[in-house]
């Protein structure tokens, strides 16, 4: 007969078969609400000045800046099958980057503002240059701090656009390419060194992937876009932009786009159709701040892929706490729910079955410990060393990391408790095993005693009957 009557355990197994479900379900619903960041940002910072600016149809060596990135064009691939189903797969070709205007490169010597900074080349206003870089080339970014360079090296680019000089004492106009740009002499006031140039058509927005442009060809893999969806502050395009002259799309797309997708496309496109050339300066970083920070690529990397794994993680960890819960559920009630009759299922199975679950939780924890550290040593998501805008930016395309971490956090703390009630359940049922086996060699033993004492019990002498003589 069980230790506990069969009414009370069914209630027993009920309520804990509940409380497990509810913790797989948490899990679940957890790995749904973390959500991985996509920060689209990170060139605002890995650009660079265009030192020793030249416009030629072949950089020899520099680097060339790329303008935009055009979508590519769409192909459809189809097949038959063994049940002669028709299958058609479609996919993107001949991605292209924007790099010629009017058939001529925009050439530099690429050197980031990050390494610029922690080399000590970026200062505050009214402060000296470093002994080695005693040029001041004046403001190179929104927090107005100045660049430094060596006497020996010219000035990055100040000013560039398309279409005649303003003025031929400070600019050179090249005719091929229909550009102007500044010469070394440029002493304009309130001069700001170049720290981006775009094409887009309209003012650009402050998501750097979401770009401003146009679809002709119904093959084009892009969109038509020409609002922008990004909001900081209340605005939705980046007012830091100033425009710069206009191009077509008929001649970047001659100039850049390979002869078949010239052929789909280029027919489509009406002569006055133009995209804008926009400049801006860089945004800026207080280096002492930023030293605080992980704000880079490899950085943004570890948080992503760890907020990834554990979403994954969550997700199967749910399914399998579930999946174990209600096995054990069937388990007992095949074996007749009582837990005399349970503990007869095979003891090696249980012990393989308990293993694995348990060493699952445990690595579980470990996985999701980790997970946590790197999320919180790479988190910028209040990251403010840069100017208001800026700072935003980063802000929003970061914010879902805090409410990632204390998602994390709950569900370790569940899984180290539920690792911890398994593992004292299983300690309990091990000393009830035995007190129930002791209890019930005890009760065999009084129980053979007392049949002993039946069967030979002597019938006391005055019970004998006695003689008739």
């Amino acid at each position: 007969m069980c230790i506990i009557n069969k009414l009370d355990k069914n209630y027993l197994r009920i309520m804990l078969t509940s409380i497990i479900l509810v913790i797989s379900i948490t899990h679940i619903v957890f790995g749904f609400l973390i959500k991985v960041n996509n920060f689209n940002s990170l060139d605002i910072f890995d650009s660079s000045p265009l030192f020793n600016f030249t416009i030629s149809n072949d950089c020899q060596g520099k680097s060339s800046i790329v303008f935009h990135r055009w979508g590519g064009r769409k192909e459809w691939d189809w097949s038959i099958d063994d049940d002669f189903n028709i299958e058609i797969e479609t996919k993107i070709v001949d991605e292209t980057d924007i790099t010629k205007i009017n058939g001529n490169y925009f050439c530099y010597k690429h050197i980031s503002y990050k390494d610029l900074l922690y080399n000590g080349q970026i200062i505050k206003k009214g402060e000296e240059c470093p002994l080695e870089y005693t040029k001041i080339c004046g403001r190179i970014d929104t927090l107005e701090q100045e660049l430094c360079i060596k006497e020996t090296e010219n000035c990055p680019l100040y000013d560039i656009g398309l279409g005649s000089e303003p003025d031929q004492d400070n600019y050179i106009y090249d005719a091929e390419s229909n550009v102007y740009y500044n010469k070394e002499s440029y002493n304009e006031s309130n001069k700001k060194i170049i720290g981006k140039l775009v094409l887009n058509d309209g003012q650009p927005c402050y998501n750097s992937t979401e770009k401003l442009w146009k679809k002709f060809a119904s093959k084009e893999a892009v969109e038509t876009h020409l609002k922008c969806e990004y909001e900081v502050f209340g605005n939705y395009s980046d007012e830091r932009y100033e425009q710069k002259g206009n191009i077509t799309y008929l001649r970047l797309y001659k100039d850049n786009l390979n002869s078949e997708s010239q052929n789909f496309v280029i027919d489509k496109i009406k002569g006055d159709e133009v995209v804008y050339l926009y400049k801006r300066e860089f945004f800026g970083i207080d280096k002492e701040c930023d030293e605080k920070y992980n704000l880079n690529q490899d950085a943004f990397s570890i948080l992503s892929s760890n907020e990834q794994m554990e979403r994954n993680l969550l997700l199967v960890e749910g399914f399998i706490i579930a999946i174990h819960t209600l096995t054990i559920f069937l388990l007992e009630i095949i074996f007749c729910g009582c837990l005399e009759n349970y503990l007869r299922i095979p003891q090696c199975v249980l012990c393989i079955f308990y293993s694995i679950y348990i060493g699952f939780l445990i690595s579980s924890i470990i996985c999701q410990s980790v997970f946590l550290f790197r999320m919180i040593q790479n988190d910028v998501s209040d990251y403010n060393c840069s100017d208001s805008i800026t700072n935003e930016i980063i802000r929003k395309e970061t914010e879902f990391t805090k409410r990632n971490i204390i998602y994390t956090k709950i569900n370790l703390f569940i899984d180290s408790i539920f690792l911890l009630g398994n593992c004292l359940a299983m300690i309990i049922g091990l000393i009830l095993e035995r007190f129930d086996k002791s209890n019930s060699s005890s009760k065999n033993e009084s129980s053979d005693f007392k049949n002993y004492n039946t069967d030979n019990t002597e019938i006391p002498y005055y019970e004998y009957p006695k003689n008739s003589s």
